[in-house]
């Protein structure tokens, strides 16, 4: 979790030395999670229901952050948020799949 607030900041950082607008600033986050997901961790109901949800955060915190911020702030701020929310969502899923199969088995 605190990755992804790294990598956000971390984008923010560079893209605002360069001076850039058009970048997206999550594509690194997006990465680092989509990277993670595919070598540990692959509960693909978990995945879809973090991706779904972590799409919905970013997508509303982005439009109500940018009349009150400037893009790049907005975008990054939102994106953490976003994948902060992603991995709870995965976690809870995941726990609660995981706790269904164990008491299937006894």
């Amino acid at each position: 979790m605190v990755l992804s607030w790294v990598a956000c900041g971390a984008a923010w950082g560079i893209l605002s030395l360069l001076d850039e607008t058009a970048l997206p600033v999550g594509a690194p986050v997006v990465m680092l999670l989509a990277r993670w997901f595919w070598a540990r961790h692959r509960y693909w109901a978990a995945g879809a229901a973090a991706a779904c949800a972590g799409s919905v955060v970013a997508f509303v915190l982005t439009d109500l952050a940018r009349p009150h911020l400037d893009r790049i702030t907005a975008d990054a701020s939102a994106t953490a948020c976003a994948a902060t929310v992603a991995l709870v969502v995965f976690t809870g899923v995941s726990r609660l799949a995981s706790s269904a199969t164990r008491s299937n088995l006894t």
